[in-house]
C-alpha cells in the first residue's frame, strides 16, 4: 500500500506542477490582485496577437466602461474624415491618454467593441487589425474578442471608426 502511495505521488505531483505552469503562462495578476486568464478555443482561428476568445477575470475591484471613442476634437471637428486608418491611430493614441488619466493601462483592457462605417476596404480592415496587434503586442494577456459592428453611419458625418473599451482593475 505504501508503494502505491509513493507511486501516485511520483506520478501526480509532476503532472500537477506542469498543469500549474502551463495554466500560468496565459495568466497575469496585477498589483491590486486582479487576475486575467486567457481562455483559448482551439476550434476557432488563432487571433491571440490581438485578442483571446475568452477571458477569466478574478478578484475584480473596479470595472471601467469607456463609451464610443472616435476621432473627434472637443469642438466636434472630425480628425481625418473618412480615413479608417488615421482615425484608428488617433483613437488608439487618445485611448492611451484616457487610460493614463484614469490610472489604467493597456493591460487593464478586458474587451474592445469595434464599430466601422460600411465602405471600408479589405486593406483598411487588415491595417486596422495590424494596428490592434501592435497596440496589444506588449500586453501579456490580450482582451477578450469584441464584437465588430458595421453600420451605415456614426453620429457625425466623417466619422468612420468608433471603439468602446471595457477595463478591469
Amino acid at each position: 500500500m505504501m508503494n502505491l502511495k509513493r507511486l501516485l505521488v511520483f506520478l501526480v505531483v509532476p503532472l500537477l506542477v506542469i498543469f500549474i505552469f502551463v495554466s500560468s503562462v496565459n495568466a497575469q495578476t496585477n498589483r491590486q490582485g486582479l487576475r486575467k486568464e486567457a481562455l483559448e478555443n482551439p476550434r476557432l482561428p488563432n487571433f491571440t496577437s490581438i485578442f483571446n476568445w475568452g477571458l477569466k477575470l478574478s478578484n475584480i475591484k473596479n470595472w471601467y466602461f469607456f463609451s464610443g471613442i472616435a476621432a473627434q476634437q472637443p469642438n466636434f471637428s472630425i480628425v481625418s474624415p473618412g480615413n479608417y486608418i488615421a482615425q484608428t491611430d488617433y483613437v488608439l493614441n487618445e485611448l492611451d491618454i484616457f487610460l493614463r488619466q484614469n490610472q489604467l493601462n493597456r493591460s487593464d483592457i478586458a474587451r474592445i467593441e469595434f464599430t466601422l462605417v460600411n465602405g471600408y476596404s479589405e486593406a483598411d480592415f487588415n491595417a486596422i487589425l495590424g494596428r490592434f496587434a501592435g497596440y496589444f503586442q506588449t500586453v501579456q494577456v490580450k482582451p477578450a474578442a469584441g464584437t465588430l459592428r458595421v453600420v451605415n453611419a456614426l453620429a457625425f458625418p466623417g466619422l468612420v471608426v468608433e471603439y468602446e473599451v471595457w477595463c478591469v482593475k
